[in-house]
């Protein structure tokens, strides 16, 4: 990549962390912030369930402020709300104050998950594209293991307030480089071009790729939350298994992902999602086999989900840019529709595991993985394409 690229790229991954901090930063101060309240453990979890809703619902919001504001505006709009809504929460003297905040804060985040792919997407070329989004991706990926180690350790110094007062801080530092990077309108936009939902949802290809796309996170989005009660409940392992077993899965996935760029010049973007989606079904179908004829050990779900990330790393970077490669004037929709499917898929796919996570095996969890993994698979199979225009400006 470019210096060029890693200035336009580096900026826009530190808002997306940024983004995403808000929710990881802040899971250790729950306890802390229950007991404050005085509150019990279901509506102190519900900070965390509104800002995940807030995050969902956003994403077709976001993608019209881009195309309807541009990408700076809709930044500059994401980016203080989210520092707002920061200082509200840290001054919040009920919880339902702090509620309806972390609802409004989970709106703001989402404007990262739109804006910052489809500025990579329509501002780099095709290569440096996907490695552009890799770059975002790893950044998503250590937040969540490094957040909650962070915000433990600051819980040593302040409370739950003293934790949001430091996400403001770091969110208003990220503004002023965003902002020189994000340019005022998609470069090549057009608005004589359909850019509806219809006419997204319209392309074949898009279809195709976003729905594969959508299952493959959907299945990475089902274990994590359904890992910790397997590690409880089928392995009889104790409440450290999980955090290291989620170590071992992103430090696999940053290793593969720093390198989908060189695999996809390689072999090629069709090949490269192609193989990573046969690389996560063949693992969940050897190891739902496996899960049917002998215990599972911890070694053994570790090996698989490293495997798993790294799969995903492969594929994952290269289609979120295959599935932007449209006109500018439809990359925000095409956006907002693709993060809101992955949200779905993963809640969905989290909820059809959940009646069995109280048992003695991993096979109904791998199940769910095996069968997402299978109809994304299916999905590239074979590889979409398209003879619309679907040029990009590049530089």
């Amino acid at each position: 990549m470019s210096t060029a690229s890693v200035k336009t790229v580096l900026p826009l991954s530190l808002l997306t962390g940024a983004s995403v901090l808000a929710m990881d930063f802040y899971l250790p101060a729950v306890p802390n912030l229950q007991a404050s309240f005085g509150i019990d453990v279901t509506l102190a979890q519900a900070t965390i369930t509104l800002f995940l809703a807030g995050l969902a619902a956003s994403q077709l919001l976001w993608a019209d402020l881009l195309t309807r504001l541009g990408p700076r505006k809709s930044v500059q709009i994401g980016i203080w709300l989210l520092v707002a809504t920061n200082i509200a929460c840290a001054l919040s003297s009920s919880i339902e104050v702090l509620l309806l905040m972390r609802l409004i804060q989970g709106i703001a985040a989402g404007s990262a998950m739109v804006v910052a792919p489809s500025v990579v997407r329509a501002t780099l070329s095709d290569e440096s594209a996907v490695r552009g989004i890799a770059m975002i991706s790893m950044v998503e990926a250590i937040i969540p293991a490094a957040g909650p180690v962070l915000g433990a350790a600051l819980l040593g110094y302040t409370d739950w307030r003293g934790t949001f007062w430091v996400l403001g801080l770091v969110t208003l530092l990220v503004l002023p480089f965003v902002t020189k990077v994000t340019p005022h309108e998609l470069p090549g936009m057009d608005r004589s071009v359909n850019a509806s939902y219809a006419a997204v949802l319209g392309k074949s290809k898009y279809r195709r790729l976003a729905i594969s796309h959508a299952l493959s996170f959907g299945a990475l989005i089902t274990f994590v939350a359904s890992a910790p009660q397997l590690m409880v409940n089928a392995l009889g392992l104790g409440a450290s298994a999980f955090p290291m077993l989620q170590l071992l899965g992103v430090s696999s996935f940053i290793i593969m992902a720093s390198q989908s760029g060189r695999i996809s010049k390689r072999l090629g973007v069709p090949a490269a999602i192609q193989l990573g989606a046969c690389v996560q079904a063949a693992l969940c179908a050897v190891m739902l086999l496996a899960s049917l004829y002998m215990p599972m050990s911890f070694a053994a779900i570790a090996a698989f989900w490293c495997a798993f990330c790294g799969g995903l790393a492969v594929r994952g970077p290269a289609t979120f840019s295959e599935v932007l490669a449209l006109p500018p004037a439809q990359m925000g929709r095409a956006s907002g529709l693709l993060t809101l499917a992955v949200l779905v898929a993963g809640a969905c796919g989290t909820q059809l595991a959940a009646p069995y996570m109280d048992g003695k095996s991993a096979s109904p969890l791998l199940g769910v993985m095996l069968t997402a993994c299978l109809l994304s698979l299916a999905a590239v199979l074979p590889f979409p394409r398209t003879q619309e225009n679907t040029s990009v400006a590049t530089t």
